[in-house]
């Protein structure tokens, strides 16, 4: 995750502030000393027949705990399929711009810049490139400095979820990212962890909902997102 997090400076409340997340403290003590190694899974070949195709749709709602950050609409195209992987373009509906991405069959974690804010994904059509690993290392975007970070996805089984869209039989999986603190790093503006948990959807070939959250050294929070899928059009 780039420093550019940081961008996203918000005045926290006293009881944020002393906020350690849903997770105990040693969950948080872990993250700090990096996550546990997990394998790199190599290339894979997209399934046809679990991929979504060319013009399918998908719209989320956003909301963030920070009210700087008003809820809003963000809407997914697909607009590439090959064999290697898919393109999509995001958007936030009623606003200008988007950003294209491609997406193979690697675990990772990206940040998308829109108009206001960032969309955080975290290998959205990871099921069309056939089952979900049991465990895997997160490939995550180089930082502005400091030290990388390194990450893993654990699959945790499947889930009910239920969501403005309807509700789902989802497998949800849970993403680690941490890195060490350091002396370059401002303990309290600086990201040094991330918890996401996303829930993939074979009905709609996409994931259907995630949530993170960020934190820095501080342990004070940085983002906290959500997304639940609103609306789905096949092509």
């Amino acid at each position: 995750m780039p420093r550019s997090v940081a961008a996203f400076r918000h005045p926290l409340s006293l009881q944020r502030r002393r906020l350690i997340g849903a997770f105990g403290a040693g969950a948080l003590g872990a993250w700090l000393g990096g996550c546990a190694s997990a394998p790199t899974l190599p290339p894979r070949s997209l399934d046809g027949a679990a991929a979504p195709r060319v013009g399918e749709t998908w719209a989320y709602q956003y909301t963030s705990i920070f009210r700087a950050l008003p809820p809003r609409t963000v809407e997914i195209r697909l607009i590439e399929v090959g064999p290697a992987g898919l393109r999509d373009r995001v958007a936030v509906v009623g606003a200008p711009g988007g950003e294209e991405h491609g997406f193979g069959s690697a675990v990772e974690m990206v940040e998308r810049p829109l108009s206001g804010f960032a969309v955080y994904e975290f290998s959205p059509y990871l099921q069309a490139f056939g089952a979900l690993p049991a465990v895997a290392a997160v490939a995550t975007p180089a930082p502005s400095w400091g030290q990388p970070f390194t990450g893993r996805a654990l699959l945790r089984g499947t889930e009910r979820v239920i969501v403005p869209a309807g509700t789902f039989d989802a497998a949800r999986m849970d993403y680690e990212i941490s890195r060490t603190p350091g002396a370059t790093l401002q303990r309290r503006i600086d990201p040094t962890f991330t918890l996401a948990t996303v829930w993939y959807a074979p009905a709609v070939k996409r994931a259907v909902q995630w949530r993170l959250t960020t934190r820095a050294g501080a342990l004070n929070i940085l983002v906290d997102d959500t997304y639940q899928l609103a609306s789905y059009r096949a092509a």
